[in-house]
């Protein structure tokens, strides 16, 4: 199924920046998801490329409403 939302992704983590106010492209987002950064560990040996691509399209795509 198609996920639709509006509005910011109204998340209230408080690790990390604000993905609202940094909207990310998914190739960050992808990058990051890889590879970890700071407190975000890295997915590259837990999840397949396609899962990862999946996680950053909807991120970004999330974020930017």
């Amino acid at each position: 199924g198609r996920v639709t939302r509006s509005g910011p992704a109204a998340s209230t983590g408080s690790v990390g920046p604000s993905l609202d106010a940094a909207e990310p492209s998914a190739e960050l987002v992808a990058e990051r998801v890889r590879n970890g950064q700071g407190a975000m560990p890295a997915f590259a040996g837990t999840l397949s490329d396609e899962e990862i691509d999946a996680v950053a399209a909807y991120v970004s795509s999330a974020v930017r409403g």
